[in-house]
């Protein structure tokens, strides 16, 4: 019983096709204006809760994007099946609506 074993051969091809140059460019550009922004707001002796704030602001922003975008889908469901659109928001009404 003989067992023969496939030589393969990998080209450049292979070896490089999971390296891209465009990627690589642009994660030294990403890196490097990160490095640029935090020197700049050293040197310009910003204070930590500007970011903060910011942060705040952009957390505010996301958590009212996300609420308006369910309500316009629960709005885009209750046009098609009002019945089961409200049977599914029923943990949202009080306890002594019944229906």
């Amino acid at each position: 019983m003989s067992t023969s074993r496939k030589h393969t051969t990998t080209s450049s091809d292979d070896i490089t096709s999971g390296f891209s140059l465009l990627s690589a460019i642009t994660k030294c550009f990403k890196a490097a204006g990160l490095a640029v922004i935090v020197w700049g707001w050293g040197y310009m002796e910003y204070s930590v809760g500007w970011l903060f704030m910011a942060l705040f602001f952009h957390i505010v922003n996301e958590e009212f994007r996300t609420f308006k975008e369910s309500k316009k889908t629960f709005v885009q469901h209750s046009l098609v099946n009002e019945k089961e659109a409200i049977l599914s928001k029923l943990d949202d009404y009080p306890s002594w609506v019944s229906f």
